[in-house]
């Protein structure tokens, strides 16, 4: 079967509230588990893309032009966290998140980084049963030692429960 291939783009500002759409898209899929002041990473608004658009560069995949998932990138100390990589619950299971993945390695390859981390929910089966897929690797579970991490990068994102997932270069 051939997979469609994703054209994508960074997001400009006003591009910001179908990013915080496909991100909403599946809210009610982690309200089961994700801690309640936590919701706030998952429900977002213009509070939300005010805070967090000249934090990231955004990208958005369309799929025959019509707009399908989102992914975020930011460069800390040599590595690439990918913050948001969300697809509208319409797209899930078509691989586009692999190739907004395999974007993100790309770019992140070409700025001389040493690879691309990430945080999951363990009970969020399916972003984490992809991450594995995409060849990510668990390397903490533990709140202290994702926050730990290469010496507390994460402490600003960090929502209860998650784990830190890495894929070296």
């Amino acid at each position: 079967m051939n997979q469609p291939k994703l054209e994508i783009t960074r997001a400009t500002r006003s591009d910001m509230p179908l990013v915080a759409h496909f991100i909403r898209s599946s809210a009610e899929w982690y309200k089961p588990f994700i801690a309640q002041k936590d919701l706030s990473e998952h429900e977002v608004g213009e509070k939300w893309i005010a805070k967090n658009y000249p934090l990231r560069d955004f990208f958005i995949g369309y799929n025959q032009h019509e707009p399908v998932g989102t992914i975020s990138m930011q460069t800390v100390r040599g590595y690439t966290y990918l913050g948001y990589i969300y697809l509208d619950v319409a797209h899930v299971g078509k691989r586009f998140g692999h190739q907004l993945v395999e974007f993100a390695k790309l770019r992140s390859q070409g700025i001389g980084n040493k690879g691309m981390f990430l945080i999951a929910h363990p009970e969020a089966s399916w972003s984490v049963k992809a991450y594995k897929k995409m060849g990510f690797k668990k390397i903490a579970s533990k709140k202290e030692d994702v926050l730990a991490w290469n010496d507390g990068v994460l402490e600003p994102y960090y929502e209860e429960g998650f784990e830190l997932y890495l894929k070296d270069f």
